[in-house]
């Protein structure tokens, strides 16, 4: 009697768990046509056949109960967001059914109807994540060292204490303000740091920074995003909670793939850190520790997609989605981390992959943006430099490498509407630029073996024919947004090619020290400069 009793339940459960799927694909589809909505709730539907009388032959045999509260936990807060951002479709779904079912509820009896429908899939997804990424997270964590740890939690108590001085000193790095009125876009250089904090690119899936460049963005910085979100109403009483705890957690996400790139090239104790600062004292990555964009999840991702590769700690390399989905154009570094042990497993794992992310856009209703992928592409692409010659186009991505490693100097413009500090219009070839080309050229040439200098090299193409060729950006003069998020590969063959011609240890530690202080020199002085200015013009 007791095992028929539970075999009833459980069959409820998938059922509950099943519909639930194409009701959260309804609530997230807020930029979907009603067309492209039924798809993906049809779709959604099939999902969760899938998953619950498939992947679940026994619930009850296969249930773990700490994970079950974390998902429940964990799901609980994500609904609040949803509803915090998603106004159209409890409105939509009360219309629908005041026709169907001539029912005319409260909008808040349509709110919590709707979180009871949609929980049931959170929380199976959430769970399903959690068990099949807890072994990998201990794998990870397996690999670091008490100083590795050290150095991380270091990094991240700096990150905090100069984020909650800068962030409330002035509003540059997160929010430039013209008296109450956000100025979204420009402020400092190109980026849109007031756009994406304001309209929380973070938590709101349907953001309009969340395009087709970064269909699942939000999706993947939730989990973190979250984090800063508790700890802003536990720790309410700090000034712009929220952006100082969301950049702390960016700063130490960054430091984490610092660390991942060293254990990649598997560098000893004494490397690792040289490799650290010779890293932190490049202006890509001094700038985008503090000014809000979205670079540092797509980096993270990045690298720890390469990272699962190299260590072959899955099967099937999932975390290339989360790449994909933080930013599209890291969908370049597939055939790069390709094992074709054969065609039929390579087959297989590209379908998973394939089905994966499929499921992934249906779900969280971003089908929208696959279907008009194409149209999405060529609204964008204004942003393109096909009308730029070729010989600017160059001249700027000569200054984008120089200054990854090494600051531009910036100029005040005084607009109408708002007061910027942008890079000059580039009117000469950076010798420096060219330098560093040939030096990263060379290395590649004599560390050709090496693995991840040739994914580097591969990224340093990319970088060409996407600002160079393609003109991404070029028409805002304003490269020196991509840095960060090009700036590894760069780094890592510049350092190989030290580490590769300085066979002597002591003189190779004096050699990078010296670059880094000088580096670090310039590169503080411009920062310095910048926040200046955030003090004269946007000052809190």
């Amino acid at each position: 009697m007791k095992t028929k009793i539970t075999k009833i339940i459980d069959i409820l459960l998938k059922i509950i768990c099943t519909f639930s799927y194409p009701c959260l694909t309804f609530i997230l589809s807020e930029r979907g046509t009603k067309k492209e909505i039924l798809i993906g709730m049809i779709i959604a539907f099939i999902f969760g056949v899938i998953i619950n009388f498939k992947l679940f032959k026994n619930i009850f045999k296969k249930i773990n109960i700490k994970n079950s509260l974390s998902s429940l936990v964990f799901s609980l807060l994500a609904v609040k967001i949803i509803f915090k951002y998603t106004i159209k479709m409890p409105a939509y779904f009360n219309s629908i059914i005041s026709v169907h079912l001539k029912l005319n509820l409260h909008y808040t009896i349509t709110t919590y109807l709707l979180v009871l429908l949609i929980l049931p899939a959170l929380v199976e997804i959430t769970y399903i994540l959690i068990e099949k990424l807890t072994p990998i997270i201990k794998e990870i964590l397996t690999k670091m060292s008490k100083r590795d740890k050290i150095l991380l939690l270091v990094i991240t108590i700096i990150g905090f204490i100069a984020s909650l001085i800068l962030y409330n000193k002035t509003t540059i790095f997160y929010n430039a303000h013209n008296e109450k009125t956000p100025i979204l876009y420009d402020v400092i250089y190109s980026t849109d740091s007031a756009a994406i904090y304001n309209h929380d690119a973070y938590l709101n899936i349907n953001m309009e920074e969340n395009d087709i460049r970064q269909p699942f963005f939000a999706i993947f910085a939730l989990p973190f995003a979250l984090v800063a979100y508790v700890l802003k109403t536990i720790f309410s009483f700090i000034p712009n909670a929220y952006a100082v705890f969301l950049n702390t957690i960016q700063i130490s996400l960054l430091a984490f793939t610092v660390y991942m790139i060293t254990k990649i090239l598997n560098l000893n104790k004494k490397d690792s850190i040289l490799y650290f600062i010779f890293t932190y004292v490049t202006f890509g990555l001094i700038l985008y520790s503090f000014v809000m964009e979205q670079y540092i999840f797509a980096l993270f991702y990045l690298i720890l997609t390469i990272y699962i590769y190299t260590f072959d700690l899955l099967e099937t390399n999932y975390f290339y989605i989360s790449s994909v989905g933080t930013l599209l154009t890291s969908g370049i570094i597939f055939p790069l981390i390709s094992k074709f042990k054969s065609l039929k497993t390579w087959t297989k794992n590209v379908l998973k992959c394939f089905i994966a992310f499929i499921f992934t856009s249906v779900v969280s209703g971003q089908l929208h943006l696959i279907i008009n992928s194409k149209d999405g592409i060529i609204t964008l692409l204004r942003f393109g430099g096909k009308n730029i010659p070729f010989i600017n186009r160059l001249k700027q991505f000569l200054y984008f490498v120089r200054s990854i490693f090494l600051a531009p100097s910036g100029i005040i413009i005084k607009g109408p509407s708002q007061i910027s500090y942008r890079l000059p219009q580039i009117e000469t070839i950076s010798i420096i630029g060219i330098i560093i080309l040939v030096l990263v050229l060379i290395s590649f040439i004599l560390n050709r073996k090496n693995k991840m200098a040739i994914i580097s090299f591969c990224w340093v193409i990319f970088s060409f024919v996407i600002l160079c060729l393609v003109g991404w950006g070029t028409l805002e003069n304003g490269l020196i947004l991509y840095t960060l998020y090009f700036s590894w590969a760069y780094i890592i063959l510049i350092y190989l090619l030290i580490d590769k011609l300085i066979k002597n240890a002591r003189l190779k530690y004096i050699i990078i020290i010296t670059l880094s202080l000088i580096l670090l020199y310039f590169n503080l002085k411009e920062f310095i400069n910048i926040i200046k200015f955030g003090l004269t013009y946007y000052k809190i």
